[in-house]
């Protein structure tokens, strides 16, 4: 049997490299993160396929942190609600 992933799966998985990896200690607005995860995965995932996963990524975070109100280290902009992966 074979285990079927699915966009969510995908984009989480590219979140947690990108917040674990390059852009370690770095908060990160969703939409950043949409553009670089957009970046990372194949043509065949829709913009508005990324975009809703990232809002059920910032509903639940799970191991990544959340931060309300902070100033994306990607877009500069402030007070905006960001991830960033917990130090180790």
């Amino acid at each position: 049997m074979s285990t079927i992933f699915t966009v969510g799966d995908f984009v989480r998985r590219v979140v947690d490299g990108l917040l674990r990896g390059d852009c370690r200690g770095r908060f990160l607005c969703s939409r950043c993160l949409a553009k670089m995860s957009r970046d990372h995965l194949d043509k065949s995932y829709t913009t508005r396929e990324i975009a809703e996963v990232m809002d059920e990524i910032f509903r639940a975070p799970g191991p990544i942190t959340y931060a309300p109100a902070s100033t994306c280290a990607a877009c500069a902009r402030k007070n905006l609600p960001c991830l960033v992966a917990p130090s180790a």
